[in-house]
């Protein structure tokens, strides 16, 4: 009776080890693993690629002449108070003699 048990127990206990050493459906994960191994190569490429970037825009600007007043924002140039503005009137509606000095025009967009 106990070596009935131990003979059943030894054969479950060896058909369970076949059938998990079963390697004919291990191709497919095989493939799996290396997709994802190249997948991850590219990645590494990639970063190493970015970081070698990074350093050379790093030495960049380390080698790059400090400009003046860089806290300060860059102000926009400077109208010449002293410069004439020739405007064309044109058919427009103008009130005073034609050859003034000053002409002041007053411009409205009705939609």
């Amino acid at each position: 009776m106990i070596k009935s048990k131990i003979t059943r127990l030894f054969i479950a206990g060896t058909a369970g080890l076949l059938i998990s050493c079963n390697t004919t459906n291990n191709s497919g994960l095989e493939q799996a693993i290396n997709e994802v191994k190249d997948g991850q190569q590219v990645i590494l490429k990639k970063i190493a690629s970015l970081e070698k970037s990074i350093a050379n825009l790093a030495v960049a600007s380390k080698n790059k002449p400090a400009a003046k007043n860089n806290n300060k924002k860059q102000q926009p140039p400077q109208a010449d108070p002293n410069k004439v503005y020739n405007v064309e009137i044109g058919d427009s509606f103008t009130i005073g003699p034609k050859n003034a000095k000053v002409t002041i025009i007053e411009w409205m967009d009705f939609q």
